[in-house]
């Protein structure tokens, strides 16, 4: 089993970043044409430096177009791309990495700017890579100009931010809102972050946030509520010992959750935090190797709440209906009650043996199969390899579980 999960943790990124995603798109060509296809539309964490593009989703070999190549693309009903060559600022600004003192280097570079918000005045554009987030603003026709931010610390360690942005976004708003001084102040409030540029440039171009005209935005997380049944193997390990004793637990389980989408376009790669509450009864017969007395039972009450980071993802990826994998890291709080061990001759309490010092955390890790069906539920089977909550030298107690369960999504 441990070399499965090695196999799993290894192939798993390669498979996310291999597979392909062919959906409908367009590539706008520098000459002005525009070329109709299939854009290979990935987890784009990071700005992509270039693209696979099909005229016909079964060709075989794909075009690869980078920024010169092209004026920009779309891929249809998600997102629009444009091509930018130019200087970019290259401080970071992604703390704690900062620089010490303020750091205004330049670099020409040729990037895919994302669109965020358009209409009749202004576009706002982002960038994001290895070394910052970066956002860009335009007038219909013009090229795009840099929202500068800076941020550093000084000699004393404290950290400092300059926002020209601020300014330059006064120049778009006395252009084309002249005397908004609501709009003034909400500039001088503004972080440099996408929702707050989004709202200022929707505001610049007179885009209420009520306008049925603009486009709802795919949500990039959703909450979920489940139950499930455990079937769980408690394991006696004992030295030199072949017979292993085990009792199997068959137990409710209840779990609600959280999910958050890399790309809610997509939803093939999504971050999952889970909450997960369960018990188990074990009842295990003590050979006569492990303890003084022939037969012993060994019993306890374990009640388990378990926060479980992962990763998912839908290896079959169609929007009603996906199929995923998924791997993470189960942290285990445990409490027991009811903790002896029974001398089956008198059906008592054997006084002579000690029950086992029972830890309350410990963590496993599982690995887990389902499908969603409509974007509303969920249907999976866990398996949760063997994991020991004793510390003893020669000895352990130690869970294996198998379970099926059923999730429900909220928005």
């Amino acid at each position: 089993m441990k070399l499965l999960y090695i196999i799993l943790f290894i192939t798993l990124p390669s498979a996310i970043f291999a597979q392909s995603n062919y959906h409908q798109g367009y590539v706008l060509k520098n000459n002005g044409d525009t070329l109709k296809g299939y854009i290979d539309y990935r987890e784009w964490a990071q700005n992509p430096k270039s693209i696979d593009f099909k005229i016909n989703k079964d060709d075989n070999q794909p075009l690869k177009f980078t920024p010169p190549d092209i004026k920009g693309f779309q891929v249809t009903g998600m997102e629009t791309y444009m091509s930018y060559t130019g200087m970019i600022s290259m401080d970071g600004t992604r703390f704690p990495d900062l620089s010490v003192g303020l750091d205004t280097t330049k670099q020409q570079s040729s990037i895919f700017l994302k669109q965020l918000a358009t209409g009749d005045h202004a576009t706002l554009f982002y960038d994001n890579d290895e070394n910052k987030v970066r956002f860009f603003i335009t007038e219909k026709n013009k090229k795009p100009v840099e929202l500068k931010y800076y941020q550093y610390y000084t000699n004393e360690r404290d950290i400092k931010e300059i926002c020209i942005y601020r300014g330059q976004l006064i120049l778009y708003i006395n252009k084309f809102n002249a005397g908004s001084t609501d709009l003034m102040k909400e500039v001088a409030r503004s972080r440099y972050a996408q929702l707050d540029l989004e709202h200022l440039v929707d505001e610049i171009n007179g885009i209420a946030q009520a306008n049925s005209n603009v486009k709802t935005k795919k949500s990039s997380n959703r909450f979920f509520i489940g139950a499930g049944v455990n079937n769980t193997q408690t394991v006696y390990n004992y030295t030199n010992f072949a017979t292993v004793p085990t009792s199997s637990t068959i137990s409710p389980k209840i779990d609600l959750g959280y999910d958050v989408f890399v790309n809610p376009n997509i939803q093939k790669l999504i971050l999952r935090a889970d909450l997960s509450f369960s018990y188990i009864s074990p009842r295990l017969v003590l050979p006569a190797a492990v303890n003084s007395h022939t037969n012993d039972i060994y019993r306890f009450n374990q009640y388990t709440a378990s926060i479980v980071p992962q990763l998912l993802f839908n290896f079959y990826n169609k929007d009603n209906f996906k199929v995923y994998i998924d791997a993470g890291v189960s942290f285990n709080l445990s409490a027991y009650s009811n903790t002896k061990i029974i001398d089956p001759n008198t059906g008592t309490k054997d006084p002579n043996e000690e029950p086992y010092h029972l830890e309350s955390y410990w963590a496993n890790f599982p690995l887990q199969i389902g499908v969603m069906l409509n974007k509303k539920m969920e249907f999976s089977f866990t398996y949760t390899g063997i994991a020991s909550y004793t510390q003893y030298v020669f000895s352990s107690l130690s869970n294996r579980s198998a379970s099926l369960g059923m999730r429900f999504y909220y928005k």
